[in-house]
């Protein structure tokens, strides 16, 4: 017998079942509401049914009566798929969608009752939104080229394939080298690239290229940069992609405040007098640069938007592990009074570590100023390194614009940072 605080206890679990059958019920519904009234399988309450039929199979899995309950499922699922056989023979729309969808209520239904209610939650929100996006998936399948599943093979080898595969530990001089470290270089470089990729595609060159540049520098602005000198390289006019290069910049210097506010806020005073004014100049040039390329081709139909590769993003791993090197020399060389040196050379590519890194010294380890120093020095290193970036891959002739943005950024850091250190 079960008591009646037992009962209650139960009310929301089996609560939980039903409203998921009846949530998939009536996207089900939905999507078939056009069809002439008793030619579906399931609806609404049928869902419903079959999400209190698992939340029931989950509360008695530990009983005695589990054999039936399993029992029961079984029959039920058995009539649904005969049920759906029956209506893919007679309308000849061979898709097992709706089928699956109602198997995985019940196990939905189950988990909810069974201890695990997020993963039931999850589960349901996921499923709804799979089955929300059938017209948008379909057409996003046909407009899909043999070369964007090219790219999209390539991104799932690079993270799916060989990241789980690398060791994840020190190795090479100084134990400066973590193989999967490293390769999240390629990851974070190549998916930025993907996306940008796949938004140019589908908002044209202008708005997707901008919109992955504002969310792709919330990761790395550094890979935004790469990625818009490969596609100047490879024939863009420009004047976008150099927008893009500011955009990311300006979100880098606010970012790298932000984190400092919230890993490091004894020095943040002192580093955001040292940022702040590279930061207003990026703002201003940034405003400049994409109001100069309002007039540039946006559409993609303008040229042919062409899919990211490796190269690039394995030089830039590349150049990574070589300031890994580096920095571990020094470090090794020099030892402990070395502290600001290692992390400002540590942080060239890497803003977020620097940051992280002085944010985790104790308190009175070093000065306020050289604290600030640290950080301030990688960004400034940062921002060199970007220039480097676009003047060799994008080239110099094509990227004035966006390398002069960087260099009086990368000025206006210099100029507080050089009186900070000779006052």
């Amino acid at each position: 017998m079960i008591s009646p605080a037992g009962a209650e206890a139960l009310l929301l679990p089996l609560g939980l079942a039903l409203g998921i059958g009846m949530l998939i019920g009536v996207e089900r519904g939905w999507q078939f509401r056009d069809g002439p009234a008793g030619s579906r399988v399931a609806g609404v309450r049928t869902f419903a049914l079959l999400g209190l039929l698992g939340g029931l199979v989950g509360l008695a899995l530990s009983g005695p009566l589990h054999w039936l309950m399993l029992l029961l499922t079984a029959g039920a699922v058995a009539a649904l798929l005969l049920g759906y056989g029956i209506e893919m023979t007679r309308d000849g729309d061979f898709s097992a969608t709706s089928a699956l969808a109602a198997v995985t209520t019940i196990a939905l239904g189950a988990f909810a009752t069974h201890g695990a209610a997020a993963l039931a939650t999850v589960g349901a929100g996921a499923m709804l939104i799979l089955l929300a996006l059938r017209e948008p998936l379909h057409r996003a399948i046909a407009a899909t080229s043999e070369t964007d599943m090219k790219a999209l093979l390539r991104l799932v080898l690079v993270v799916f394939v060989i990241l789980p595969l690398l060791p994840n530990h020190p190795l090479g001089p100084f134990g400066a080298l973590n193989p999967r470290k490293l390769w999240l270089v390629v990851v974070v470089t190549s998916g930025i690239s993907f996306v940008g990729y796949a938004l140019s595609r589908w908002l044209g060159d202008k708005k997707g290229g901008l919109l992955t540049a504002a969310v792709g520098a919330t990761i790395s602005s550094t890979a935004v940069t790469l990625d818009c000198a490969r596609r100047i390289r490879d024939g863009s006019s420009g004047s976008a992609e150099e927008a893009e290069v500011a955009v990311a910049s300006t979100i880098m210097f606010i970012r790298g405040l932000f984190l400092v506010a919230l890993l490091a806020p004894l020095a943040f005073a002192e580093i955001a007098a040292l940022v702040v004014p590279a930061l207003l100049v990026s703002v201003l040039a940034s405003a400049a640069l994409l109001w100069r390329s309002r007039g540039a081709g946006s559409d993609a139909a303008r040229r042919e938007v062409k899919p990211p590769g490796l190269g690039i993003a394995l030089l830039f791993a590349a150049t990574v592990a070589a300031l890994s090197l580096i920095t571990a020399w020094t470090q090794a060389r020099y030892g402990g009074g070395s502290g600001a040196i290692v992390i400002a050379l540590g942080g060239t590519a890497d803003i977020d570590s620097a940051i992280a890194a002085v944010g985790a010294l104790p308190p009175g380890s070093i000065p306020l100023h050289l604290a600030a120093m640290a950080i301030a020095a990688p960004i400034l290193f940062n921002t060199l390194f970007k220039l480097g970036i676009l003047l060799v891959v994008g080239g110099v002739r094509r990227t004035l614009w966006g390398a002069g943005v960087l260099l009086a950024a990368a000025a206006a850091l210099a100029v507080p940072i050089g009186a900070s250190v000779f006052a």
